[in-house]
């Protein structure tokens, strides 16, 4: 019984969040200041996601340097990315690829 609360509840919880915004802004226009704001979400919610992968890959501290090949994975992403900005392939690849050799170079 507890069990079947637990999925309810975590149904719930996965549930409303999407729900009520759909239905209380149905037909309503946002606010630009809101519109503009809701835009940098999913740069923010994907940092959040990442930027701690790569600094703490094994989860005993920060790890900040040259021998941390998820940090310079992640800045050589960061750069392709902001030198070709509309090849998002390219870049995943070459974040990779610079990834797995420096994998490789230090471990």
């Amino acid at each position: 019984m507890s069990m079947a609360l637990l999925i309810l509840g975590m149904g719930l919880c996965s549930f409303l969040p999407r729900y009520l915004p759909l239905a209380l802004l149905d037909g309503k226009e946002m606010p630009p200041v809101l519109k503009s704001l809701l835009g940098y979400a999913p740069p923010a919610v994907l940092a959040a996601l990442v930027v701690p992968a790569m600094l703490m890959p094994t989860g005993d501290g920060i790890q900040f340097g040259l021998t941390n090949p998820y940090l310079v994975g992640g800045a050589a992403t960061l750069v392709a990315g902001l030198l070709m900005p509309k090849r998002f392939l390219l870049v995943s690849a070459i974040g990779i690829v610079v990834f797995f050799v420096a994998r490789w170079l230090f471990t």
